[in-house]
């Protein structure tokens, strides 16, 4: 297989899991959450404080200050 045919095999695969990933994400009740740090986005070198579905891991809300400043202290 040439080099351009397994890139497209790889992206096409990505473009399948990232939808299946979302579909689970939007049916999700996201019932249990925690704050977590993460990066800011998949190429960044930049962490965020966000709360984190733990069942489905998409990012739910921000913390507020209090939560903030709770979580920063463990």
């Amino acid at each position: 297989m040439a080099k351009s045919q397994k890139v497209s095999s790889l992206i096409e695969k990505k473009r399948k899991i990232s939808k299946e990933i979302k579909d689970l994400q939007e049916n999700c009740k996201h019932s249990k959450k925690s704050i977590k740090s993460i990066k800011e986005y998949e190429a960044s070198s930049t962490f965020v404080i966000r709360w984190i579905c733990d069942d489905c891991e998409k990012v739910i809300g921000i913390p507020n200050k209090q939560e903030l400043n709770t979580y920063l202290k463990q």
